[in-house]
């Protein structure tokens, strides 16, 4: 942290012009993470919104290497690399949830939020798990913002969470001074990352504090409504998986959380159809022009069936079960 704390001027002085231009038209940005081995997962994402033709001008992505950062220019997204605050981050992707790789990356999903608030920007940070049917932004666009912070439910209402089971792969943060003291407050509490493992639980115990006495207005986006669905969704709410699947909802993301690793992602968005990236793990996206980059996308999503027990967009009664002894979902 205090590399951090000491390089923050030199490093806000190099981000701001990156910032201003992709957050020009109103000040918001939308911000992703990634590094080198999650990145197919952030190939994913670009490729699943050309396919919808959705906008991808206002995202930024902090690449905690530099080959990440080459892969993000070879399809024209803007990138941020920082080599005093990202060089010892990890490249692997995480092996399982709350590993050292994880909560080696969590760290970064505080320092690019930090940063922007710190910059007076609105920020809409997702995870690299996410993909758009419709522009978020349109959501608080289109809409009086009358909470500072806007938080997907993370569907695990357990006491750990509580009370508000915020989910911190999607959230909205406007920039008000109250959400900028709230990160400056956050930085420096960010020991309990490495302490508990999780942002998530790190981020709520901070959360309750500045709520109850700084008068921090939150809103979670409730798993009870349609708009945002996630992990909570994919297994536990069959009648609302089979709308989607069938065209009958339209939400605006999906977030393919409670998962174990990145080959569940991958595996579970082929089911649903949603992959749209047609490059494997072993394609040099890095040294591509952008031209064979955009190759990588699919116009079409590439279906593949991997577990009869899960959510998928054809029947996929012949493969085996992820969780034991489970029938076909369909």
């Amino acid at each position: 942290l205090k590399p951090y704390l000491e390089s923050l001027p030199d490093t806000l002085e190099k981000l701001q012009p990156i910032a201003e231009k992709v957050g020009q038209t109103d000040k918001t940005i939308i911000v992703l993470v990634c590094n080198l081995g999650q990145s197919e997962l952030l190939v994913n994402f670009i490729c699943h919104a050309r396919a919808h033709k959705l906008d991808l001008s206002r995202v930024l992505v902090f690449c905690t290497d530099l080959e990440t950062k080459k892969i993000v220019e070879s399809f024209g997204l803007a990138a941020f690399y920082d080599e005093v605050n990202f060089d010892k981050m990890p490249m692997e992707a995480a092996r399982s949830y709350g590993d050292r790789r994880f909560t080696g990356m969590m760290m970064a999903k505080v320092f690019c939020v930090h940063m922007l608030t710190q910059l007076n920007y609105n920020v809409l940070f997702q995870d690299v798990d996410v993909v758009w049917y419709r522009h978020p932004l349109e959501y608080f666009q289109n809409r009086t913002l009358n909470f500072d912070m806007y938080f997907q439910d993370d569907g695990a209402h357990s006491f750990r969470y509580a009370p508000y089971s915020p989910n911190t792969g999607f959230y909205f943060v406007k920039a008000v001074d109250r959400t900028r003291y709230f990160f400056n407050c956050f930085i420096k509490l960010s020991d309990l990352i490495q302490q508990s493992g999780s942002h998530q639980s790190a981020l709520t115990a901070v959360l309750n504090d500045h709520v109850s006495y700084r008068g921090l207005k939150v809103k979670i986006l409730s798993r009870d409504d349609d708009e945002f669905p996630g992990g909570f969704h994919f297994h536990r709410r069959k009648p609302f998986m089979k709308q989607l699947i069938e065209g009958k909802k339209q939400p605006y993301v999906f977030h393919m959380s409670w998962t174990t690793n990145k080959e569940n992602k991958r595996h579970f968005f082929q089911q649903l159809g949603d992959w749209y990236n047609s490059c494997n793990s072993n394609t040099k996206i890095d040294s591509m022009p952008e031209q064979s980059a955009n190759a990588c996308c699919s116009a079409e999503p590439i279906i593949k069936c991997h577990y009869r027990d899960k959510p998928s967009k054809i029947p996929c009664k012949e493969s085996p079960s992820i969780d034991k002894n489970k029938a076909s979902w369909w």
